[in-house]
């Protein structure tokens, strides 16, 4: 197995290519993949649930 080391990048790089893009994030200059899973879905499904009652609370 050959082991290929990951391409740091600076903070200015990681905004020209990747500035709008929400789905990678700079961790000590290693480009991530952020995947909404596990306990992050859990919360936004709870925070989705409550503002949807409140919709349907005031009849909006």
């Amino acid at each position: 197995m050959t082991y290929s080391p990951t391409k740091v990048i600076t903070f200015e790089q990681f905004l020209i290519e990747y500035g709008d893009n929400s789905c990678y994030e700079l961790i000590d200059g290693e480009l991530r993949d952020i995947e909404s899973t596990g306990l992050h879905e859990e919360v936004s499904g709870n925070i989705a649930r409550i503002i949807y009652a409140e919709i349907l609370g005031f009849n909006l």
